[in-house]
């Protein structure tokens, strides 16, 4: 027979899994629609002839009219890998919180 303490601990070891599981499929989601819109800028952007064959300088051709869809690509995905690895470190630091809490 289980205690009370053992118990609740369960119940909390529960709930933990289930709220990491309900961020794993929140996370793939959002994931899977920015690699959506990646794949819909990509497609929509026309890369002129130039750019293919190398005419131009590499780091001047992204200031170009034509590249602005890649431009905001890279920046877009800049902006949610920060806020991505920001999201990791803080619960990164709440879990070990929570575990020496726990011991």
């Amino acid at each position: 027979m289980r205690s009370d303490e053992e118990r609740i601990l369960l119940l909390h070891h529960k709930a933990r899994k289930l709220h990491n599981q309900k961020m794993l499929i929140t996370w793939g989601t959002v994931s899977m629609c920015l690699l959506i819109a990646l794949i819909a800028v990509i497609v929509k952007v026309d890369i002129p002839l130039q750019a293919l064959t190398g005419n131009t300088m590499a780091a001047s051709s992204l200031l170009g009219e034509e590249a602005g869809g890649y431009v905001l690509v890279a920046v877009v995905s800049f902006v949610a890998a920060v806020c991505l690895t920001v999201y990791c470190i803080k619960r990164r630091n709440r879990k070990t919180w929570e575990d020496k809490e726990n011991l």
